[in-house]
């Protein structure tokens, strides 16, 4: 199953052969990164990316647990389309506003969901009020492989 994506000038694409979870962040920084309410998270092992052609400019953070976050984004057109954060050893993270079909994805978890605007939590069973922590990543995962067989 390749899903496919790229910014909104073209000049970035990229394929990934499979996905472990979607999720929604409701912290501050994917507010400030999207512009709007919350972020849309597309958590992948690095060798199930495929393809990443085209020139990126990466802007770091330091994240409130003190660790970089790095997201690489169009210098054309600034759309961010992943990150690297240092807790995800092994992983990267794509923007899931930034796929081709963004509806490929079932989104099963929210994450900081004591700073989601009142009007914008969708309602996830699995949630965090804070940093996910790995019991919660796993269940992630697991939720995404369960929906996935069940469609297959």
């Amino acid at each position: 199953m390749a899903l496919s994506g790229g910014c909104s000038c073209g000049a970035v694409r990229f394929t990934i052969s499979r996905y472990l979870y979607a999720q929604i962040c409701h912290c501050d920084a994917c507010k400030k990164r999207t512009g709007s309410a919350y972020g849309v998270s597309v958590a992948i092992d690095n060798p199930d990316l495929e393809l990443f052609r085209g020139e990126t400019r990466t802007f770091t953070r330091i994240a409130e647990s003190g660790n970089a976050v790095e997201y690489d984004f169009c210098p054309n057109c600034a759309t961010t389309l992943r990150w690297r954060v240092a807790a995800l050893r092994g992983r990267q993270v794509l923007a899931g506003g930034a796929f081709d079909d963004p509806r490929a994805f079932e989104i099963v978890g929210e994450m900081y969901t004591n700073e989601a605007l009142a009007w914008g939590r969708i309602g996830c069973d699995l949630t965090r009020q804070g940093a996910p922590d790995e019991p919660y990543r796993q269940a992630m995962i697991a939720r995404t492989a369960h929906a996935s067989a069940t469609r297959a």
